[in-house]
C-alpha cells in the first residue's frame, strides 16, 4: 500500500495550490479535507515505515545529526520565502540560524537519534503562541517536502517525515479560537480588545 502514499501525499499536500480556472469543475480539497486524505495515507503506510524505520532509523536514513542541521537550515529558508507562512520565521540570519538549531535537535532525537538531543519546551508550547492553522501547517509541510527534493532525499524518507509530522499536527495547530482565549486567560485580558 505504501506505493499510494506518494502519490496521496502530492494529491493532498499540491491541490489547494491549484490555479483557480484549473479547479473550475472540481474544487481544491479544504485544508481539513486535505489534512484527513493525508492522515488516511499515512495510516496506510503505518507498517511499511514502521518497518523500514526499524531497519534502520529515520536519523540515520536523514545523515545523521549533521544532515539533519542542513535539512532544517533549508527548511527554514524555504518558510522565509513562503509569503503564507514567512511571518513565523525570524527574518534575521541569527535568529533564523537559532530557530534551525533548535528544530533540528528536536528532530534529530524524535527521529531516532540520541534521546537527550532536545531539552526544549513541548511542541505544544513552543508553537501555542503562533495560533497555527490547517493551511499554515500543509504550507509548511509543502516546505519540509521541497527541502527534502532540494538536498535529494529519497521517497520513502520524505513520506516518513510528512506522516511523522502529520501525527504531530494536533500538538502545533490548535482548534480555532483556543489559542487566542488560552492567551487572554494567561494575560487576564478580559476580551474587551481596550
Amino acid at each position: 500500500m505504501s506505493h499510494r502514499l506518494p502519490f496521496l501525499l502530492a494529491l493532498c499536500l499540491l491541490a489547494p495550490l491549484a490555479l483557480a480556472d484549473e479547479t473550475k469543475d472540481a474544487p481544491a480539497p479544504t485544508p481539513e479535507e486535505a489534512i484527513a486524505g493525508l492522515e488516511a495515507g499515512c495510516a496506510a503506510s503505518a507498517e511499511d515505515r514502521a518497518a523500514r524505520h526499524e531497519e534502520t532509523p529515520l536519523f540515520e536514513r536523514l545523515g545523521g545529526a549533521e544532515g539533519i542541521h542542513a535539512l532544517t537550515a533549508e527548511v527554514i529558508r524555504l518558510h522565509q520565502e513562503n509569503e503564507a507562512i514567512a511571518h513565523f520565521v525570524p527574518e534575521d540570519e541569527e535568529g533564523a540560524a537559532h530557530l534551525a538549531d533548535r528544530v533540528a535537535q528536536w528532530m534529530i532525537m524524535a527521529t531516532g537519534g540520541p534521546a537527550d538531543a532536545y531539552d526544549g519546551p513541548s511542541l505544544t508550547e513552543s508553537h501555542k503562541h503562533l495560533e497555527l492553522t490547517n493551511a499554515d501547517f500543509l504550507a509548511a509541510g509543502m516546505d519540509v517536502m521541497q527541502a527534502m527534493k532540494n538536498l535529494e532525499y529519497g521517497q520513502n524518507e520524505i513520506d516518513e517525515m510528512v506522516c511523522a509530522f502529520v501525527a504531530l499536527r494536533d500538538q502545533v495547530v490548535l482548534p480555532e479560537g483556543e489559542a487566542k482565549e488560552e492567551m487572554k486567560e494567561e494575560s487576564g485580558d478580559s476580551g474587551s480588545g481596550w
